[in-house]
């Protein structure tokens, strides 16, 4: 009991340095690259751009072996099998070095070819050469290696990890800077890229070992079953991974190919601060995982439905999602002009298909495998709560605050990007609250809902994507966008409650009341930004700062006043190093 307590103190924590970590990263990569760009070319540039594009199709193979680090990590600590956590580290070194080693081999062999499809002058094609294969090289130390970072993760040691990396990333850039200075060019980048790398993993090394001095790397200790656990549980979070890329891209896929590359250029603008804001919310998502490995739950009714039973229940849900995603075309006329039938009659039938397809699962549901009440049912709602309250006051200035955001960041010119903009905001809004329940599923080995909600999303974002673009173009995109969001989240919320039997008064309580603090903030922030001047870069700015400054000071006052217990109180005193001064205060 005192184990699983002091976890829970510890995600907080956690959670809170994930943030902060990704933030100082996010925005420092923003300020350093116009420093880069007064040393390099925009061919160079591009170079190296290109390298981390090709780099990350390859990272795409670490998705399933991260993962399969912190959750058994997290399992093997709470049994006290700490030999085996030396196993699954030798197994995964060794995985990845054979699939790093591969990887380098085909990038080597395929230099010709990539000169030729990107056009690299041969006055340019030896330094390209040295780039991508020196990159690819510190890439693959990185994956290699990467398990003592992944194990500290699991050891829910995170806030480590992130103090770390974020060390470490600072690092790079001191070294950038005096690389470029010095005149090393590209080759700068790189050379500071390696330093990190090297920094990094020789400090999670030390952590790690320090966490648990038992732990060492051995080739006796490469093991069959370990290597199983990589294939299968990683496998089954690999191909979820390539799902989720495959739909962060969609969006920008069909904009460009239906509405040109000037409204694929605005999207882009339009979802590059909330695709940041995202990646910020996102990281506090970590601690769940192991937390969720840590507890593991047990099971009211726990059913193992055999593959062809599943791939049945995930073509129900397509033709739900399909019959659902019917519905609107009422009011998509692009779709009229080709349906046999009128539109409203072809919404009529997909409705009542969709009502038909929607009984039948919920006969499924009420046989399916169910949660007993306990310490993950306790994390669930925590971690939806919490999500929630920090992505509506994160998500809540971006959409107030769109036009000075705008102007402020790109100039008056870009007003279009301004509606989609706050679309995104809310269908990224949207989709984080689905995190915490996707890692918990993960972290007890239940990745069915987690596919089924990518299946839901991707089936709504197929039908409406293309269609919404076409009819009414780039704000018709961005409407498809938060619409099949909601729709995904809506059906992940309604199976997921069933499996932690959650009625829905309870989300009401712990999430959607909490997540109304930012709304009167908003809506002043809002009301402040019509009246405040905002026709220049300059005045955008201060009125994005005297926005922002009123907008948290008012969330925060009403999130501590109204919404945090005083046991959250207490927490958040602690995290800030105040609790002498909450106790006087008491």
């Amino acid at each position: 009991m005192k184990e699983e307590s002091s976890i829970h103190k510890k995600m907080a924590s956690n959670a809170a340095a994930g943030m902060i970590a990704t933030g100082i990263y996010l925005v420092s990569r923003l300020l350093l690259t116009p420093f880069i760009l007064n040393y390099l070319t925009l061919a160079e540039f591009g170079l190296w751009s290109l390298c981390f594009i090709i780099l990350s199709y390859a990272s795409m193979g670490g998705f399933g072996v991260n993962s399969t680090y912190i959750r058994y990590t997290a399992r093997y600590s709470a049994e006290g099998h700490h030999e085996d956590i030396s196993k699954l580290l030798s197994t995964g070194i060794a995985y990845m070095l054979s699939f790093s080693t591969l990887f380098c081999l085909i990038l080597w062999g395929s230099m010709p070819l990539i000169h030729r499809a990107f056009d690299i002058e041969i006055s340019q094609q030896a330094l390209a050469s040295s780039v991508f294969l020196g990159t690819a090289a510190v890439f693959s130390l990185e994956l290699t290696l990467g398990g003592f970072r992944f194990i500290i993760t699991g050891l829910h040691e995170i806030a480590k990890e992130k103090k770390i990396t974020t060390i470490a990333g600072l690092l790079e850039i001191v070294a950038i800077l005096i690389f470029l200075t010095l005149g090393s060019g590209i080759l700068g980048l790189l050379y500071a890229y390696a330093l990190r790398v090297i920094i990094e993993t020789w400090s999670c090394r030390k952590v790690a070992t320090t966490l648990l001095p038992e732990l060492r790397v051995s080739p006796s200790l490469i093991s069959r079953e370990q290597f199983r656990l990589f294939f299968v549980f990683g496998g089954k979070v690999q191909i979820l991974g390539a799902a989720g890329i495959f739909l962060t891209a969609l969006d920008r896929l069909f904009v460009t190919a239906t509405a040109g590359l000037a409204a694929g250029g605005m999207l882009e603008i339009g979802r590059k601060l909330p695709f940041t804001a995202k990646k910020i919310s996102e990281s506090a998502f970590g601690p769940f995982l192991p937390a969720a490995a840590h507890f593991d739950g047990s099971w009211e009714r726990e059913i193992y439905n055999a593959p062809v039973k599943r791939l049945q229940n995930y073509i129900l849900i397509i033709l739900l999602m399909i019959a659902f995603g019917g519905i609107p075309f009422f009011f998509i006329p692009s779709i009229g002009t080709i349906l046999p039938v009128p539109a409203p009659a072809a919404s009529a039938v997909s409705a009542l298909f969709a009502a038909v397809i929607l009984v039948r699962l919920i006969q499924q549901q009420d046989k399916n495998e169910q949660l007993k009440k306990g310490e993950l049912l306790e994390l669930y709602l925590q971690g939806l709560r919490y999500t929630t309250l920090i992505s509506a006051t994160i998500f809540g200035f971006l959409i107030a605050a769109a036009t000075p955001l705008i102007h402020a960041w790109v100039g008056t010119d870009y007003n279009d990007a301004i509606f989609v903009m706050v679309l995104i905001a809310l269908a990224y809004t949207l989709q984080l609250a689905t995190g915490p329940g996707n890692l918990i599923f993960r972290g007890i080995d239940r990745n069915g809902r987690e596919l089924e909600y990518l299946i839901a999303q991707m089936s709504l974002l197929l039908l409406w994507l293309p269609a919404a673009t076409v009819s009414y173009g780039l704000n018709g995109a961005a409407v498809a966008l938060a619409a099949a969001s909601g729709g995904s989240t809506i059906f992940f919320f309604w199976r997921s409650n069933h499996t932690f039997q959650i009625p829905f008064s309870a989300i009401v309580k712990q999430a959607i009341l909490p997540a109304m603090a930012p709304l009167v903030p908003a809506v002043l922030v809002y009301c402040s930004t019509t009246i405040l001047p905002s026709a220049d870069r300059l005045s955008s700015i201060l009125t994005v700062l005297i926005c922002g400054i009123l907008y948290l000071s008012m969330t925060l006052a009403i999130i501590w006043l109204a919404v945090l217990n005083p046991d959250e109180k207490q927490t958040t005193a602690a995290m800030l190093g105040n609790v002498s001064t909450l106790k006087r205060k008491q």
